[in-house]
């Protein structure tokens, strides 16, 4: 069996020096500070973004550049595969399928949107990804499917058929696809949970750390939205919930979720793990979606964090891969954010709380 220098050198060099290449903090405020979309492309155009503006200029088209952003994210993901084992390659393609997922989910929506609630779907329809990340999505077939029979057929030789037939009548009965996208979530991380077991015992335990982490995040964001839009029962909250999670108990979920006031609970939590991150919860956000987004921002802040921490101590592990993942991930989030922010004129002390 390979030492983990071995495993790991040549991507643990290649990886570090690609994070040393993100983006600079003062790079995304000066994109926040000027007036037009197109001010702001203009400061990626010597960046891995440049696609966008070159895309931009040519069509005028915003969310084709995004488009071709995406393939270039799922890119590295293939690309990274290259150069590591077996086992740190079956959580690589774990990951993966949240992009298929993703791109799934937009598949349904568009087939709910034209099949049930007979809208127009064809300026949605052309910014669908139809590249092949894991498996043969027929993506034109689920968008034109008469029924969810027919969506099942399509996806029968992938994971996602049985759980599609299994959700059919709640979509039909409830007119929402609201618990279908849950149990495809559920999906994506058993998988990505089993696919750490695989790990020798270093690499797992910081595999299960972050991911644990990220679970956990999921799982507070869920239960806050669940409680200020949909007020659905404890006992059905509870269920949604995604196994794995690394720092909070099933009976903290039920105190957030029953809890008059949530944020404090959250707080409670950021301070006690957190310290460093306790300042972000000073603002006074007045109204509930205000309150989500700072939610969110705090969330985002807690993974970074700990992927931070990730990265210290012994360099040759699967820390640095996952490590390199998150960095990129919120790099684009951040990118994108700030670039449909100045497509619709929002200011720049908004786009803040966004991002």
């Amino acid at each position: 069996m390979a030492t983990p220098l071995r495993r790991y050198a040549f991507i643990n060099a290649k990886l570090r020096a690609r994070i040393s290449k993100l983006l600079p903090e003062s790079n995304l405020l000066q994109m926040m500070r000027v007036y037009s979309l197109e001010e702001a492309l203009s400061f990626l155009r010597d960046s891995p973004y440049h696609i966008l503006d070159d895309i931009y200029r040519k069509t005028g088209d915003l969310k084709l550049g995004e488009l071709e952003l995406l393939r270039e994210e799922i890119g590295i993901y293939i690309e990274v595969q290259k150069y590591v084992q077996d086992d740190t390659r079956t959580v690589i393609q774990a990951l993966l399928q949240q992009y298929e997922i993703d791109n799934l989910k937009n598949a349904l929506r568009i087939y709910f949107d034209r099949n049930i609630r007979k809208r127009d779907i064809d300026a949605a329809f052309l910014y669908l990804l139809r590249d092949k990340i894991l498996h043969d999505i027929p993506i034109e077939r689920i968008v034109n499917a008469e029924n969810f029979n027919e969506i099942v057929q399509a996806l029968s030789a992938t994971p996602y058929g049985a759980i599609i037939e299994k959700h059919s009548d709640s979509v039909i009965s409830d007119g929402t696809l609201f618990r279908l996208e849950i149990a495809l979530d559920h999906y994506y991380y058993s998988s990505l949970v089993s696919a750490v077991e695989s790990l020798d015992s270093r690499d797992k335990k910081k595999a299960q750390r972050i991911i644990g982490v990220e679970i956990d995040l999921v799982n507070i964001n869920w239960i806050i939205r669940f409680k200020q839009f949909y007020n659905l029962p404890l006992e059905e909250v509870m269920s949604f919930m995604i196994p794995g999670g690394f720092h909070i108990s099933e009976e903290l979920f039920k105190d957030v979720y029953t809890s008059q006031a949530p944020m404090r609970i959250l707080q409670d939590i950021v301070r006690s793990d957190y310290p460093g991150l306790e300042t972000l919860l000073s603002s006074q956000a007045t109204d509930s979606l205000s309150r989500l987004f700072l939610i969110e921002r705090v969330l985002e802040q807690v993974l970074l964090h700990e992927t931070r921490r990730m990265l210290l101590g012994y360099p040759f592990t699967i820390g640095i891969v996952l490590s390199y993942f998150i960095f990129k991930k919120n790099e684009i989030k951040k990118v994108r954010a700030i670039l449909n922010a100045k497509q619709y004129r929002i200011p720049e002390e908004r786009i803040k709380d966004l991002i």
